[in-house]
């Protein structure tokens, strides 16, 4: 007969929350919610024995919720009990070891070392495991441990009451061990449960970067605000470090605030108001007035080329990122973001172009967001290619220090979304606006929030949603509760205009454009259209007449839509020479750029005249018009009382051809039976009684 012995430890002995809530009702006489008695379970670890003697402890309390809340290890109970059971029957140098370490939450051989000395560290902690000394394995190769927390709770308690003056030494030593490991995280949760407050500050001042690099702006926020403010008072280094952290976490109006004090504080130096003065023109992408960002920068910029070698020197330390040159290419970059949701392209190009070229953005994040945005404008302009480009190393750098998620590639994402749906590629653009929005949340990045909702009303225009598109311009200003930026607002009057004019009604759609402030290329274009919709050549010719024609720098997107509505006009007056000259003109531009939504949104006036292009960029033309009837299909089919879907829409093509239902099947790659559904719900949806029917009715409506 062969017996096997099985060994049971603690965790296999640990109750569940069922168990448990039954055995606290039996011992207390009461019933506990089921998030109370979780609590529990999650401080006792499903100890039995700790169970009872909570169980015990709280007959004693009126108010469970708050005897959960303060139930420790510290408890008299449990305290003896642990303190009866299982301390006083160690050996006093095992005993001081096991005070020593409680005062760190994860134990490692290094780290014990560290604390006490032991050369045999690793032995001694599995030695312990094995002697089910409340200590519990993190990781399968036994590197890692902990202590059962009512367990830990005592030998701190204990190790306060024995030995008052050893927690905070020990807390610095392993602080230090940490530290010369790059673990900044622990080593301050350390210090500021030690009270060092003074080496707390120095540590997040000259490391904190490492930190604000991942992303983990809050963490730091949360570190400075544990040190107390009598002790942070006077420190211009910690309110300026505060304020940024604070408007990069999306905190923009405490961050402002903060900078501003020290902006204004006739006891700052002058190294300290220069550096509040770029903190603040850094806050473009979330001040809702991008004229004052501008004023800021622009200042920030004179203030840096005066600065003399002394003043260099008043210049805190903030995150290792306020050296004369880091500020510069801050400033540049935030002038350029600010130009651009001022609509003012030409000038944001050059300040971003400067910020790429600076000194300072050798350092990642800076270069990520100066790429991003650059990327950004470009793609606005419809330089597609060079945006792609832009946007591509932008995240390949992010990729590369590991910081693809940090909020700052969140310009990148929308120039790939902006791009993408020039391009007429709805599905791409859609990955990569989640991927913008996401990141512009993280850190409340109102005015970047604007430039996502308007990547979502135009991906809803390109996939034909037009009343999604309306639905989201108008109730914009209510999800963000603000004004949008004027290189949004422009985009959205144009954006309502042409889906107002691509329904059918170009008289409120003129009206629409007509209401905007700013008459950019893109209003002006809505404008002509409307008018030559409505038979007003006049106001048609009279509209393309006020505007400038488009510069060099004007991009791309400008110089098509100036060529097309040059193109429709001449073909107006009867000029079909010169319309075929301006058609052929924006056609090279589409080609070089990859544009082709601006020809579709055109509509049908466009692509009439495309068909009578023959012979010249096939290609483009072939693309253009594919992507324009596919949009008017899904238009008119949505039109229908009962739309049509998209497996329908298809084999409605194929009906004219007279394929049997078998060849259709073929064809579709379907069961006959498949067809017959499709077909009957496409007859029915018609209100057609046969395929004759079903083909005239399509016609008549424009679907074939």
């Amino acid at each position: 007969m062969h017996l096997t012995m099985t060994e049971i430890r603690q965790a296999d002995l640990a109750l569940d929350v069922a168990e448990s809530t039954e055995l606290l009702e039996r011992i207390a006489g009461r019933t506990l919610s089921t998030d109370s008695v979780a609590a529990l379970v999650t401080r006792t670890e499903g100890w039995a024995a700790g169970l009872q003697l909570a169980a015990m402890t709280l007959r004693q309390y009126e108010d469970a919720d708050a005897f959960v809340v303060e139930f420790s290890g510290s408890d008299r109970l449990v305290g003896d009990y642990l303190t009866e059971e299982v301390l006083q029957g160690q050996p006093d140098a095992r005993r001081k070891f096991l005070l020593r370490v409680s005062v760190v939450d994860e134990l490692s051989a290094g780290l014990v070392a560290q604390l006490t000395g032991e050369q045999n560290s690793q032995f001694i902690l599995e030695d312990l495991e094995r002697e089910s000394m409340f200590l519990v394995p993190l990781d399968a190769h036994r590197t890692r441990f902990r202590f059962h927390r009512l367990f830990r709770d005592l030998l701190r308690y204990r190790l306060r009451v024995e030995e008052p003056a050893a927690e905070v030494p020990l807390l610095g030593q392993a602080a230090a061990w940490y530290l010369e490991r790059g673990e900044i995280d622990r080593a301050v949760e350390l210090l500021l449960r030690a009270r060092e407050w003074e080496r707390v500050l120095e540590i997040i001042l000259s490391r904190g970067s490492e930190v604000f690099e991942r992303g983990q702006m809050a963490t730091v926020i949360r570190w400075i605000e544990g040190v107390p403010e009598n002790i942070r008072a006077g420190r211009h280094d910690v309110g300026l470090l505060l304020a940024f952290l604070m408007g990069a976490d999306g905190q923009a109006a405490a961050g402002e605030d903060l900078a501003h004090k020290v902006m204004t504080d006739p006891k700052a130096t002058h190294g300290e108001r220069l550096c509040a003065t770029v903190l603040l023109a850094v806050l473009a992408q979330w001040r809702p007035r991008p004229e004052t960002s501008v004023d800021l920068a622009v200042r920030s910029i004179q203030l840096l080329d005066t600065v003399t070698e002394i003043q260099q020197k008043q210049i805190p330390a903030v995150l290792g990122l306020t050296g004369v040159d880091s500020l510069r290419t801050m400033a540049l970059i935030s002038g350029g973001r600010a130009h651009f949701l001022a609509g003012t392209m030409d000038e944001a190009r050059d300040w971003l172009e400067r910020a790429l070229g600076s000194m300072g953005a050798v350092y990642s994040v800076w270069k990520v967001s100066c790429l991003g945005s650059l990327a950004l404008l470009e793609a606005w302009c419809g330089h597609t290619h060079r945006a792609e480009a832009l946007a591509g190393e932008a995240l390949g750098v992010a990729r590369g220090v590991d910081a693809l998620p940090h909020p700052s590639t969140a310009d990148a994402y929308l120039a790939l979304t902006v791009a993408a749906l020039e391009q007429a590629q709805p599905n791409k653009a859609a990955l990569y606006l989640h991927e913008a929005t996401l990141r512009a949340h993280v850190n409340q990045r109102l005015q970047l929030m604007w430039v996502c909702l308007f990547g979502r009303a135009l991906l809803q225009a390109v996939e034909g949603l037009h009343d999604e598109v309306t639905e989201t311009i108008l109730s914009a200003t209510l999800e963000l509760d603000s004004q949008p930026p004027p290189v949004v607002a422009d985009r959205f009057f144009a954006l309502r205009s042409r889906v107002l004019r691509l329904e059918g009604s170009p008289e409120v759609a003129f009206r629409v454009a007509a209401e905007g402030d700013v008459r950019s290329h893109f209003v002006n274009f809505e404008l002509a259209i409307d008018a030559l919709l409505l038979g007003d050549l006049d106001q048609a010719h009279k509209t393309c007449g006020g505007v400038p024609t488009p510069t060099e720098s004007s991009g791309p997107l400008a110089w098509i839509e100036h060529h097309l509505v040059c193109a429709l006009l001449a073909d107006a007056d009867g000029d079909n020479d010169d319309a075929r000259s301006h058609l052929r003109e924006a056609m090279a531009l589409g080609e070089r750029h990859s544009l082709i939504e601006v020809f579709v949104s055109t509509g049908p006036m466009i692509v009439r005249l495309l068909s009578g292009l023959v012979g010249e960029y096939q290609e483009l033309r072939r693309v253009i018009l594919k992507r324009s009837s596919e949009s008017l299909v899904s238009s008119l089919a949505r039109a229908l009382p009962d739309p049509l879907t998209g497996r329908e829409l298809e084999i409605l093509s194929y009906l004219p051809s007279r394929l049997t239902n078998i060849e259709l099947a073929h064809q579709c790659y379907v069961s006959v039976n498949t067809i017959k559904t499709h077909m009957a719900h496409i007859f029915q949806k018609l209100g057609a009684t046969n395929r004759n029917d079903a083909i005239a009715q399509a016609r008549a409506i424009g679907l074939l």
